[in-house]
């Protein structure tokens, strides 16, 4: 799969995996937007910032280490509230709040992380 089409599956999956658990979600008419859609969980507003992986673990490794930030812009705590990171490997999303500071994410269904796969309770 291109890596736009990557991108596109991605964030129509989440969104409509939160519509499935009942939130609404909206998404950007402005493809430049920082954030990827806006998800009301009846209490506020969450700004998420979508991406998406295909990647796979390397040799004995058993995660995968995903870039977050890019050179063009940077993800504040003002301007990302989560970040969603779906993994073709791990066949789910790993969902957390932003700190700020990030600049990459380490997928995987053991260590300290493993608590994000598919954790929509944190929205």
């Amino acid at each position: 799969m291109e890596i736009n089409h990557q991108g596109c599956f991605a964030e129509y999956l989440f969104c409509a995996e939160c519509t499935r658990r009942g939130f609404i979600v909206s998404m950007p008419t402005l493809h430049s937007s920082i954030y990827d859609c806006v998800v009301d969980n009846g209490e506020r507003l969450l700004k998420i910032q979508i991406k998406s992986s295909f990647k796979t673990p390397r040799g004995n490794e058993n995660s995968v280490n995903i870039p977050l930030d890019n050179s063009k812009s940077k993800y504040t705590k003002k301007s990302i509230d989560y970040f969603a990171i779906y993994s073709g490997f791990y066949e789910g999303f790993f969902v957390f709040p932003n700190l700020g500071n990030m600049k990459s994410f380490r997928a995987s269904r053991e260590g300290k992380n493993r608590i994000y796969l598919n954790n929509f309770n944190l929205i």
